[in-house]
C-alpha cells in the first residue's frame, strides 16, 4: 500500500512539474501587464480592452496570460496520466483536464481524472491485443475510445457534480481561512515551516504542491506565503556568509555567492551545502526561519493583487509588497544568525555515517 501511495505521489508530482511553466509563463504575461498598466495609472487593465496602442497591447497580454493560467488542468491531468502510461494517456488526460474546467471541479477532477486516465490507459494497453494487420487500431481507435469513454462515464456523468461541490467546498474553506486573521497566521506558520524543513524533500513538495493546486483555482494566498518561505533559506545562508565571513570555508563561501543569486531567483537548493553541513542543528534553524518570514507576511497583511510570482521580486506582483520584502528579511535573518552561533562552517566534515543516517531520516533529498 506504501509503495502505491509513494507511485501516486510521484505521478501527481510530475503532473505539477509539468504544470509550473505554465504557471509561471502565464503569471509573468498578467504581472508585467499590470506593473506596466500602473505607469499609466490603471490597476484594471479591463478599462484598456477598447483602447488602442499600448493600452489595448496591455490588455491583451493580461487576457492572454489569464488564458494561459486557464491551461492548467489540461496540461494537468494530461501529465499526470503521461507519467503512468506515457504518451497513451495523453488523449485521455487532456480531457480529464477539459471535464475538470467544465465541470468545475478544478484540480481535483484534473488529478483524479488524470489518474483514471493513465492507469485506465495502461490496463487497455496490457489487456487488448491484436495480431495483424489491425493491431494499429489498439493504440490509435480502441484505446482513446476506451479511456476517454471513462472519462465521460466517470469524471463527467457520475463524479463531475460531486467533485465540483467538494471542490467549491474546498476553495470556500481555505478563502475563509485566508480572510480570518488567526487560521492565516496558523496556515502560514504550517507552509512556512513544511517548506524549509527538507529543501526539496517530501514535506517541501507536499506543502509547494498544496499552494500551487489551490493557486490553479484562483486562491492565491497560500502561493505569496510559500514563495517567501522558498526564498529565505538561501538568502539566509547568504547573509551569514557575508555576516561572518571567518566562519566559511572557501567553498562555503563560492556557495554563498551562488546562493544570493538562487534567493533572488527563488531556489531553495541554494541552502542545500550549508544545512548538511549539521542537519542536527540547522534544520531547526531553517524550519523556524520559514516559519517566522511566512507568518510575518500574513501578520503585515501580504495580499495577492495578480496571480503572484516565486522569487524575491514576487514581492512587486504582491498588494503590500513591503510585507513580502520584510517576511523574507526576517526569516533571513534568523539563519543569518541562528546559522553563525551554532555552526562552525570551516570544520572540514565530511558526512559521517551519523550525519549521513540523520539526513536521510530527514529526507533532504532532490529528484
Amino acid at each position: 500500500m506504501k509503495k502505491i501511495l509513494n507511485e501516486i505521489k510521484n505521478h501527481l508530482m510530475t503532473g505539477i512539474s509539468y504544470a509550473l511553466p505554465i504557471i509561471i509563463a502565464g503569471s509573468l504575461m498578467v504581472a508585467v501587464a499590470k506593473i506596466v498598466g500602473l505607469a499609466f495609472g490603471e490597476s484594471n487593465l479591463d478599462a484598456f480592452a477598447s483602447s488602442d496602442g499600448i493600452k489595448n497591447w496591455l490588455y491583451l497580454t493580461q487576457d492572454i496570460g489569464f488564458k494561459i493560467i486557464g491551461l492548467m488542468n489540461y496540461v494537468l491531468g494530461a501529465y499526470v496520466a503521461f507519467s503512468i502510461a506515457g504518451k497513451k494517456g495523453l488523449a485521455a488526460g487532456f480531457t480529464a483536464g477539459l471535464i475538470a474546467s467544465l465541470t468545475g471541479s478544478g484540480f481535483l477532477g484534473a488529478i483524479l481524472g488524470g489518474l483514471l486516465a493513465g492507469y485506465s490507459s495502461e490496463w487497455v494497453a496490457r489487456k487488448i491485443r491484436i495480431e495483424g494487420s489491425a493491431a494499429s487500431s489498439v493504440p490509435l481507435i480502441i484505446l482513446p475510445f476506451i479511456t476517454v469513454g471513462l472519462q465521460v462515464l466517470i469524471m463527467r456523468l457520475l463524479l463531475g457534480d460531486v467533485l465540483s461541490w467538494i471542490n467549491i467546498a474546498l476553495m470556500a474553506w481555505v478563502q475563509k481561512m485566508t480572510e480570518d486573521g488567526t487560521s492565516t497566521v496558523v496556515l502560514a506558520a504550517v507552509l512556512g515551516g513544511m517548506i524549509c524543513f527538507d529543501l526539496g524533500g517530501p514535506v517541501n513538495k507536499a506543502a509547494w504542491g498544496t499552494a500551487n493546486v489551490l493557486f490553479l483555482s484562483g486562491v492565491y494566498l497560500p502561493a505569496i506565503l510559500v514563495n517567501v518561505a522558498i526564498i529565505i533559506p538561501p538568502l539566509g545562508y547568504a547573509a551569514a556568509r557575508f555576516m561572518r565571513p571567518h566562519n566559511f570555508s572557501h567553498t562555503l563561501k563560492e556557495a554563498g555567492n551562488g546562493a544570493v543569486i538562487m534567493g533572488i531567483l527563488g531556489i531553495s537548493e541554494g541552502a542545500i551545502p550549508f544545512t548538511l553541513k549539521n542537519p542536527a542543528r540547522l534544520i531547526p534553524v531553517n524550519v523556524l526561519a520559514g516559519i517566522l518570514g511566512a507568518v510575518t507576511v500574513a501578520l503585515l497583511k501580504a495580499y495577492p493583487v495578480m496571480p503572484p510570482l516565486g522569487g524575491l521580486y514576487g514581492g512587486f506582483t504582491v498588494g503590500n509588497p513591503w510585507a513580502y520584502f520584510i517576511g523574507a528579511l526576517v526569516g533571513t535573518l534568523v539563519i543569518a544568525i541562528g546559522a553563525n552561533v551554532l555552526v562552525n562552517f570551516n570544520e572540514d566534515t565530511d558526512l559521517t555515517t551519523a550525519n549521513r543516517s540523520a539526513s536521510e531520516d530527514i529526507e533532504i533529498k532532490f529528484d
